[in-house]
């Protein structure tokens, strides 16, 4: 039975998953011109008399405050706690208004309930993939994430929190969430952790084999003379490749030992030949200047090793187009054109091989060779891009002085990449490439 309930005796539902609500303006003017065409569904309130939770109709009674009406028609339901909650997000989760937010906290009250992913799967009509998506956006921290869903600029979507889901610890993804600074510094923050969790895992199963074969971790020692040319490298391997499933060491006269180099690689080295005689004092400076320019090498390498997957994650579709192409079309060249850039035939076939030309199969080049062929305009001056940066001399000179011109092209190329959301992982990184990082020399004052 249908019985008209005085507004002040309604409430809107503590645990109604919709806690925002659009066009009550609007309707509140249909409200005002026709009345209240659809009745509320309510429950009593436990332990207030003549008291009524709103279950169903919660956005109309907002309306019907604003459009000045005294009186709602109201059937008066008997449901538990659960069936309460359940018609509820019924209700509201296929709304396409539905925030992300409210969405994940529906999923999560309904499995705190007692529900199981099958039966919201029967439920709501959702996959079990898509709940399973929700629930995981429930484990997140609501405040951060109510915070970057309302923050217009950042134009959070679903399509970025899957990508913030592959990352394993939700520690981790709430500290990406909490310091990203837009959607696609979400996403590329996430997909580098995502990276930077398999080179932990490589690495592991590496280590681990090499243990087996009687390796230990190599000693202090070399890591102060690694660019000495007392020791030498004679195996290594890639962290961002997939482990091998088995590792033939190399015969070796004296001990072999394994070394993590910037988490990128794993090398196996061993104690090369003792000088012989005693170096000059000019040899002894070239020898410092080599290692501390092999330092300085290996943070570019670092930085040169992140963007190319970068770009390569641009033209899979895993970070989005950018809005506009076109101003990104002018920053690619001005930094092509700073980078004083030119291409051979093969470069664009070479961007999908993880091999020189020369040793890669025919069938490898052919695949190459397809995906060069269905190029974008603007991927094809990503390649080109990263290929001008690759290629770049050092941006110092042979007595370690910063050159700027260099480093200023280095961060035009960087400056373009900005737009889809690259960043610097480390601050000499960027120390680098302004010439203010410790390892440069000064020049010498006329």
């Amino acid at each position: 039975m249908i019985t008209e309930i005085e507004l002040s005796k309604l409430e809107n539902h503590p645990q109604n998953v919709r806690k925002t609500y659009n066009d009550i303006e609007e309707l509140a003017d249909s409200i005002k011109a026709q009345g209240i065409l659809q009745n509320l569904t309510v429950v009593p309130k436990p332990g207030e008399a003549d008291k009524y939770l709103v279950v169903i109709g919660n956005r109309r009674l907002l309306a019907a405050n604003k459009a000045g009406l005294k009186t709602a028609p109201c059937y008066i339901a008997d449901m538990d706690e659960k069936e309460q909650a359940s018609v509820m997000l019924l209700e509201n989760i296929q709304r396409n208004d539905l925030t992300i937010y409210e969405q994940a906290q529906g999923f999560q009250m309904m499995l705190d309930l007692g529900e199981t992913e099958e039966t919201l799967s029967e439920k709501t009509g959702f996959s079990k993939t898509t709940i399973r998506h929700r629930l995981n956006i429930a484990k997140l921290n609501q405040k951060e994430l109510q915070k970057k869903e309302q923050d217009e600029s950042f134009q959070l979507s679903l399509k970025d929190l899957y990508e913030l889901e592959k990352v394993k610890d939700v520690k981790e993804r709430n500290k990406i969430l909490k310091d990203a600074g837009s959607s696609r510094d979400l996403v590329s923050r996430a997909q580098s952790a995502v990276a930077e969790a398999k080179r932990k895992e490589n690495a592991k199963t590496i280590i681990g084999m090499l243990k087996k074969s009687g390796l230990e971790d190599a000693p202090d020692e070399y890591e102060k003379n690694m660019y000495s040319g007392s020791w030498k490298t004679v195996q290594e391997f890639q962290l961002d490749k997939d482990a091998p499933k088995e590792i033939k060491l190399p015969d070796a006269k004296n001990p072999l030992y394994y070394y993590i180099y910037y988490n990128r690689t794993v090398k196996i080295v061993t104690k090369g030949p003792k000088e012989k005689r005693e170096l000059s004092q000019y040899e002894l400076e070239e020898k410092e200047r080599t290692k501390t320019k092999r330092q300085i090498k290996a943070i570019l390498k670092e930085s040169s090793a992140r963007r190319t997957e970068f770009i390569r994650n641009i033209i899979s579709g895993k970070v989005d187009p950018v809005k506009d192409e076109m101003a990104e079309i002018g920053m690619i060249w001005a930094a092509l054109v700073a980078l004083s850039f030119y291409t051979s035939e093969h470069d664009f076939e070479l961007f999908f091989l993880d091999v020189d030309w020369y040793k890669a199969t025919d069938e490898e080049k052919q695949e190459a060779a397809k995906k060069a062929k269905e190029l974008t305009m603007i991927h094809q001056m990503l390649i080109a891009l990263n290929d001008a940066m690759r290629k770049l001399d050092e941006p110092f000179d042979w007595k370690l002085h910063f050159n700027e011109e260099k480093g200023n092209a280095l961060r035009k190329g960087y400056e373009a990449l900005k737009p889809y959301g690259w960043y610097f992982e480390s601050e000499d990184e960027s120390k680098v490439l302004d010439g203010t990082l410790e390892l440069y020399t000064e020049k010498e004052q006329d």
